[in-house]
């Protein structure tokens, strides 16, 4: 009897231990553009890209956020150069890394679509890929610095 209890016990402990590595961030940003990608026939934003730069990390670390309509409705309250709280998801991804994705901007919350062409970070490091002492193509690094993921840990990867 006690081994079943005791082997429950350790059961539990361990599907709580292998269970989802997700956080939740909160930071401020500030807004740099903002453009409506898709417009409906009566003219209101089907969905927007916007681009801002956390203000909290060190350098200059931009992300760029497309939302749907919502999300477009909403932010149109925001001017570009205007500072906002930005909240961020960082997860494990079963790709091996750690990615990371904003899933609202001050009070406008935006859907995370995990595969998105329209979001993307300019936070990378790009140099030759050198094959034999001939230059074959390029590798972009974007995993972040240890300094920049002290301050700003969601950009861990």
């Amino acid at each position: 009897m006690r081994w079943t209890i005791a082997s429950a016990a350790l059961l539990a402990l361990s599907a709580i231990a292998c269970g989802e590595r997700l956080e939740r961030f909160e930071s401020v940003c500030q807004i740099v553009r903002q453009d409506e990608v898709e417009v409906d026939d009566r003219g209101e934003a089907e969905s927007v890209d916007v681009e801002f730069v956390w203000d909290s990390c060190p350098g200059d670390q931009f992300q760029v956020v497309r939302g749907g309509k919502d999300f477009a409705a909403c932010m149109k309250k925001y001017e570009v150069g205007e500072r906002a709280p930005v909240f961020v998801k960082h997860w494990w991804d079963e790709r091996g890394y750690f990615a990371w994705d904003v899933y609202m901007i001050g009070d406008c919350v935006r859907y995370i679509e995990e595969n998105s062409a329209g979001s993307y970070e300019k936070v990378q490091e790009c140099s030759d890929d050198d094959m034999y002492g001939k230059i074959t193509g390029f590798w972009c690094r974007r995993r972040s610095f240890e300094n920049m993921a002290a301050v700003c840990p969601w950009l861990a990867r």
